[in-house]
């Protein structure tokens, strides 16, 4: 197999924003992505430099500070949903986003989630260099989801995309693709759909058993239930439960 490196790119936080726009469109045109339409806000760097990029309350108890670390990767199961209401989450606060590679992935979930589709840059082709175009993207969002195939990167493949990660302001989220001694894994699976009885009623809600683990954090696991604001009005409230695995 080829072995895809990020190439070097400039600083970006040495460019104006304008600048910053250009560099990212010529990168990723040189290499052979389906570049979208990049607006100066959908890539504005973020404000907030903190080490961690909040996540839904939901899940915020069964992650290290209670999200997402950023410059640094999650490894996430393929879940669909999960991805999603971490997208809606994140854009609704103003965060910028991307999601390469994941070409079925269900952004009208994320408006019916309350997030803003206009903060995502979506690459739903990156060309014969993901990983590049990931290590670019990195460089200027809060958040970069990157689907790939079920594969573990050597660590000299995944150094350059790491070096570039540092650097930058994003957390990157990798889906089948995976590095060694991420920061953070993320599992998860759908247990039971909320809202319907014996012939009747309509699904209101997703159960999903989330278990993760990280060195600072340990093992975790729990139960969360995801609906959307009009609807979990009319569920019985339910708290999440917690257990701690030694």
């Amino acid at each position: 197999m080829e072995d895809v490196r990020p190439a070097v790119l400039p600083n970006l936080s040495e460019l104006s924003r304008a600048e910053r726009i250009d560099a990212l469109r010529s990168r990723m045109s040189t290499m052979g992505a389906a570049v979208p339409n990049l607006s100066t806000s959908a890539v504005e760097i973020a404000v907030d430099k903190e080490d961690i990029l909040a996540a839904p309350s939901t899940f915020s108890q069964l992650l290290p500070g209670g999200g997402l670390p950023r410059r640094a990767v999650t490894c996430v199961s393929d879940q669909p949903l999960l991805i999603v209401e971490f997208l809606a989450h994140i854009t609704a606060q103003g965060g910028h986003a991307a999601v390469i590679g994941w070409k079925d992935l269900a952004f009208a979930g994320v408006l019916d989630s309350g997030g803003a589709c206009e903060n995502i840059i979506a690459i739903p082709e990156p060309g014969t260099e993901p990983l590049n175009v990931a290590a670019v993207l990195c460089e200027g969002l809060d958040v970069v989801v990157y689907k790939g195939p079920e594969i573990s990167l050597s660590p000299s493949r995944a150094r350059p995309l790491l070096g570039k990660l540092r650097q930058g302001t994003a957390a990157l989220v990798m889906v089948g693709t995976k590095v060694a001694s991420p920061a953070l894994t993320v599992d998860s699976e759908i247990t039971n759909y909320v809202g319907i009885g014996a012939g009747q009623g309509r699904i209101r809600g997703v159960e999903m058993q989330v278990r993760t683990m990280s060195k600072s954090f340990g093992a975790r696991s729990g139960t969360v239930t995801i609906s959307r604001a009009q609807d979990s009005e009319l569920l019985q409230e339910k708290k999440p439960t917690f257990r701690v695995v030694s």
